[in-house]
């Protein structure tokens, strides 16, 4: 059974599920509360303290006065990159000794709920220094029926969902009336209120977004690390503790001679079946002694990337006996525009996934020129060079599997293809027993943009409106949960 926790604390009360769906519910008082009242006849005055959350025009003085309400709701328990499955603001009214009720004396006080985007200090705004606001995803509260009417639960999901997003151009939200034109007003309670049953009230449910476990990064020197250098001149010749990684093609003596850099990093500390998030590999360039810079001189020294498939020893691996390579998910850089150019985050995910997916056809990465033509170069410094701060580096986020072992009976076990995909793809479930399971889509930001629940066997999603990228699909059944990368091209 689902366990179902509740805490209370300072106005905020925390609701989560064993599916990591939680759910807040924000109604601060006068302490916590972050509201203010702004008004078009006294401009420069603060009304930070007051107790209605208003939008109002019409006269005072005969002179036309037009009042707006800011509110600002503390959405710091809603981590960035969640999921905003709903969010509801109920706004509460009454007989104000202030400004009394709503009114539609001269014609609908229809309103309009937009978010705030630069920051103000609920004690010194005012009318002149009202901060801006963006039309984008504003709600509209239709025009009240009776003079005292609350707005329970209104639909506010979109812009709550901009604040995750943008949190520092998001700063509330501003109230104020669709036509501000005497005599219409609509008048609710601020948290500042003595009647806390009045209090505006925010309650917010979210998906936590797919987040790396743990990063790594690798970063190996002469003692630790394992690359090498191949020749095609010296064909037999081992070159494991050259200075240089590169790709080459060129002349020695009148002999041409390419080269090739193999690299392989130690991944042993990233569990089996774990999800690559990312994967980012920065290599560093110089004026090598040995083999000098960039270049591009017969043409352009585009180079790719690929996974070996075979083992290699550092010590003994030369140009007869290299290690074969793979074509799957290889990784182009793009021609040089300087003779010394680093390749900093070169994305490398795909590859790194192959590499944890199948560890017994992955070590590692050779580098060689696309077009294997004199005279073009791609100069980098291997682990083996003297200055520590050129050495390849490799960034892995990635995340542990959600799967139980594929030894239990009841796990989840499915197939994804064709992956990479552009317009269909399917989704095969191999051992679920006729037990309804449920499917989402999850975006690399960690958003939720597709749900499906309640089926058994196999399906097929229209994806062609979706953007490039990668993306996780998370099948469900009560606790049990297996998640695979999705590449959309």
């Amino acid at each position: 059974m689902k366990k179902f926790i509740i805490l209370f604390l300072m106005g905020i009360t925390f609701c989560s599920v064993m599916n990591a769906q939680t759910t807040i519910v924000l109604q601060p008082d006068a302490n916590q509360g972050k509201d203010a009242y702004i008004e078009s006849r006294n401009n420069s005055k603060n009304y930070g303290n007051h107790i209605d959350f208003p939008a109002i025009s019409g006269t005072n003085g005969g002179i036309e006065v037009i009042s707006r309400g800011l509110i600002d709701f503390d959405l710091s328990g809603i981590p960035n990159g969640a999921t905003i499955n709903s969010a509801k603001l109920s706004l509460y009214s009454y007989n104000s000794p202030a400004n009394g009720t709503h009114s539609t004396q001269s014609g609908s006080n229809k309103s309009v709920l937009s978010r705030i985007t630069n920051s103000w200090d609920e004690s010194t705004v005012n009318w002149n220094n009202q901060p801006t606001t963006t039309t984008q995803n504003q709600v509209f509260l239709p025009a009240s029926t009776n003079s005292i009417q609350d707005y329970p639960n209104i639909d506010v999901t979109n812009l709550v969902q901009d604040m995750i997003d943008d949190p520092d151009n998001s700063h509330g939200f501003l109230l104020k009336l669709v036509k501000e034109q005497d005599y219409r007003k609509m008048i609710f309670a601020s948290s500042d209120n003595s009647d806390s049953s009045l209090h505006p009230k925010l309650e917010v449910t979210f998906t936590e977004p797919i987040q790396s476990d743990s990063c790594i990064t690798l970063r190996p020197d002469e003692s630790q690390g394992k690359d090498a250098y191949i020749e095609s001149r010296n064909n037999s010749k081992n070159y494991g503790n050259h200075i240089d990684f590169p790709a080459i093609s060129g002349t020695n003596g009148g002999i041409e001679v390419i080269s090739r850099g193999l690299i392989d990093f130690d991944l042993s500390g990233i569990p089996n079946g774990a999800t690559i998030n990312s994967a980012k590999l920065s290599l560093y360039s110089y004026n090598s002694p040995a083999n000098g810079t960039h270049s591009t001189q017969s043409g352009s020294n585009k180079s790719v990337l690929s996974r070996i498939t075979n083992s290699w020893d550092e010590s003994t691996v030369n140009w007869n006996n290299q290690p074969t390579t793979t074509t799957q998910n290889q990784v182009f850089l793009p021609a040089s525009t300087n003779s010394i150019q680093d390749y900093p985050n070169i994305d490398v995910t795909n590859l790194v996934q192959d590499m944890i997916d199948d560890p017994d056809n992955s070590h590692g990465f050779l580098l060689k020129l696309v077009k294997e033509q004199d005279y073009r170069k791609m100069i980098f410094a291997s682990s083996d060079n003297s200055d520590s701060s050129l050495h390849p580096k490799l960034k892995v986020c990635y995340s542990k599997s959600n799967s139980i072992s594929e030894n239990i009976d009841n796990i989840i076990k499915f197939d994804l293809y064709p992956n990479p995909a552009s317009n269909i793809v399917k989704i095969k479930i191999r051992n679920n027993n006729q037990k309804a399971v449920s499917i989402e889509i999850i975006n690399s930001l960690g958003h939720l943009i597709m749900q499906k629940a309640d089926f058994k066997s196999n399906v097929s999603i229209d994806i062609s409106n979706y953007a490039s990228g990668i993306y996780f699909v998370r099948i469900h059944s009560n606790e049990i949960i297996s998640t695979k990368k999705l590449i959309i091209e």
